[in-house]
């Protein structure tokens, strides 16, 4: 399946396209449909540019079961654990959802 989508802004993208960001995630609604390994995902920015990544890994998890590893994976601010969960915990607490969801996406 091919999925198309932005982040919320370009910085994030610029981190996937130079290589740091291998990883993401967002809210998980109970009935949402998770992404699937192998799942290709077209990520735009801004400027209409896109990345081409593939799904490597997918979980599902709740926000105080992400570890060091996840955020380092996710490529941000200063790669720790606080900056992630200071930074995911703005960002959810104004979706009002407790899960999520957490795809590592491998870049081809």
């Amino acid at each position: 399946m091919t999925s198309t989508w932005t982040f919320d802004n370009d910085e994030l993208f610029d981190l996937v396209a130079c290589g740091k960001k291998h990883g993401t995630c967002s809210l998980y609604g109970g009935d949402d449909q998770l992404s699937k390994i192998g799942d290709i995902n077209i990520i735009y920015n801004s400027k209409n540019e896109q990345i081409k990544i593939q799904i490597t890994n997918v979980r599902k998890c709740r926000f105080c079961d992400v570890d060091e590893n996840w955020a380092k994976t996710e490529g941000e601010g200063d790669l720790s654990l606080q900056y992630w969960q200071r930074v995911h915990k703005e960002f959810f607490l104004q979706h009002q959802t407790r899960f999520f969801r957490y795809r590592y996406a491998g870049i081809r």
